[in-house]
């Protein structure tokens, strides 16, 4: 070989040493779409109009706490998350082509926050198949803890996992309570007619037990119906004196002021997902009596726990990376408290998923969380799942707590009895 060969051979060595040690410095990430070694890229798809766009200050928090670690901490072990939001106005068949347009042509990394049981039910196919995660669906439905690792429909489902409270725990608890607390009770319930809704009444029916029997009526609605006067007054009719609400926010509004406007004067139960102050607000101020309305919340709220120091970095982070949601956070939106709380746990197991993370390391990381730092969530709540043999356990947040609501037309929920444990 002459010297110009040798000199050749030289280059070609040192190029690939030096491609090998790229490689090896960035991981399995260069393998992998969405990841790079200064970034991520995550997507999810959200009702930013439609039926259910009452939910979308929840993406726009969670883009501004992103943007909070971002800028003040450099993103996760040097690489800055970059989140798309997607409109797919909590319709099944939008949701289908957005989430394969996120994976396929914006090549993230992971689904993050879609929210919508339907939407998820649309999807979780495609991502598993895909193996992308599906990171902390907006859904409480039982499904996403339970198929992680059992089979459901002959498949289970390890890429997907929510975060808030399971719909069917939350219920049983008002079953359990109304038993406890209201043994003569002539329940009524209204429902959505999906596996949303379904899901919520078969929570409450276990939780009564015995009791099952106080219920002397359900009905039904579709999620595109505007009125609900006829179920209403259906429940009115079969002599129910309490009301049990498993709806989205807008039916849920609707259905309190409905049944204040034909006079039935129940004592009613709302579920979590339309418990936010500014959604009971909007009830008052179209006529409804929402004194003594019942719920749960697992969220700090920023004007019950105005001075609590999770709230106070809420308010900072809101102020500074999405103040356009400044006045809804101040009246009390705890939307944006889930939103910040849903991002603070992704960092969390994202930062847990190793210095060059893979997609599997972070559903790894998914199902080994262990934390009660979140300081959006209830003191006292903590976030934990686990895949160890005998204890396999999908499900994020499992504590709850009773709030009602006090004060009328300018009122606000307020916390009462213990924090609920094991709810599952």
């Amino acid at each position: 070989m002459g010297m110009k060969g040798k000199v050749l051979a030289v280059i070609v060595g040192v190029a690939c040493v030096a491609a090998i040690a790229v490689t090896a410095a960035s991981g399995a990430t260069r393998a992998e779409p969405g990841i790079t070694s200064n970034s991520i890229l995550i997507g999810g798809t959200f009702p930013l109009t439609g039926v259910a766009s009452l939910y979308k200050t929840i993406p726009a928090a969670e883009k501004a706490y992103f943007d909070y670690i971002n800028d003040t901490k450099g993103g996760v072990n040097g690489r800055k998350i970059n989140f798309e939001i997607l409109d797919d106005a909590y319709d099944p068949s939008k949701t289908v082509p957005l989430v394969q347009q996120l994976v396929q042509q914006e090549k993230v990394w992971a689904i993050f926050g879609s929210l919508g049981t339907a939407p998820g039910l649309a999807t979780w196919d495609y991502t598993n198949t895909q193996k992308v995660p599906q990171v902390f669906l907006a859904t409480g439905d039982s499904y996403w803890g339970f198929c992680a690792y059992k089979k459901c429909g002959g498949k289970s489902y390890p890429w997907t996992i929510n975060w808030q409270p399971d719909y069917p725990g939350e219920a049983k608890q008002y079953g359990k309570y109304i038993a406890a607390n209201m043994p003569t009770a002539k329940i009524g319930v209204l429902y959505q007619n999906d596996a949303y809704g379904k899901n919520y009444y078969a929570g409450l029916r276990v939780g009564l037990g015995a009791k099952k029997e106080l219920i002397v009526d359900a009905e039904s609605y579709d999620v595109t119906q505007t009125s609900l006067t006829q179920q209403i007054l259906a429940l009115k009719a079969k002599g129910a004196d309490t009301f049990v609400i498993f709806a989205t926010p807008s039916p849920t509004i609707t259905a309190l002021v409905t049944a204040t406007k034909v006079g039935w004067k129940p004592t009613t139960f709302i579920n979590n997902v339309s418990a936010n102050r500014l959604f009971l607000l909007a009830a008052a101020g179209n006529g409804a009596n929402v004194d003594g309305v019942i719920s749960t919340s697992y969220v700090k709220s920023p004007t019950v726990n105005k001075s609590d120091p999770g709230m106070q970095l809420a308010s900072q982070i809101i102020g500074k990376y999405a103040p356009a949601l400044q006045a809804s956070f101040d009246r009390g939106d705890t939307n944006i408290t889930y939103g910040l709380g849903v991002a603070w746990t992704f960092v969390y197991a994202l930062g847990r998923a190793g210095k060059n993370p893979t997609r599997a390391t972070l559903v790894k990381s998914l199902h080994n969380m262990n934390t009660s730092a979140n300081p959006f969530v209830l003191s006292g709540i903590k976030i934990q799942t686990s895949d160890k043999a005998g204890h396999r356990d999908n499900f994020p947040i499992e504590q709850e707590q009773f709030i009602k609501w006090q004060g009328g037309a300018t009122g606000d929920w307020q916390p009462f009895g213990k924090l609920l444990s094991g709810i599952r």
